[in-house]
């Protein structure tokens, strides 16, 4: 062992456990990360033309200002409105799919900060 890899250790051994506690307790539970991570639902997987869309959004920054788009699964889509989380960062926003619109299968998707923090989900729309 080198003489600096022994100094490290030694110094590590002073430490007191009281402080090593300390340190352990204050780490993030590896829970409490998973929900920062955003999420976003969809209230129906299918939904008709004319009918609206409601979606639901979570672990957002709070108070941010959301870009709502929507479009072919391989392809990021048209802004189709827009949202405001609340301080919990959570959001629900009402989409009216067009009378006009044909049958397809797409992903919405909840972007903030140009498209660095998102969240997707996929409906259909059916046409009767």
């Amino acid at each position: 062992m080198t003489p600096l890899r022994c100094t490290a250790l030694a110094a590590l051994a002073l430490l007191p456990a009281a402080t090593i506690a300390v340190a352990q307790s204050t780490a993030a539970p590896t829970s409490r990360v998973a929900e920062r991570t955003p999420q976003l639902t969809a209230d129906s997987a299918t939904v008709k033309p004319g009918e609206t869309l409601t979606l639901k959004g979570r672990g957002f920054p709070s108070n941010a200002r959301l870009a709502l788009l929507a479009g072919p699964t391989d392809a990021n889509g048209k802004k189709i409105g827009g949202a405001q989380t609340g301080r919990h960062g959570t959001f629900t926003a009402k989409i009216h799919i067009r009378e006009n619109s044909s049958a397809a299968a797409l992903v919405a998707r909840a972007c903030f900060d140009a498209c660095s923090v998102k969240a997707s989900t996929r409906f259909r729309i059916v046409t009767p």
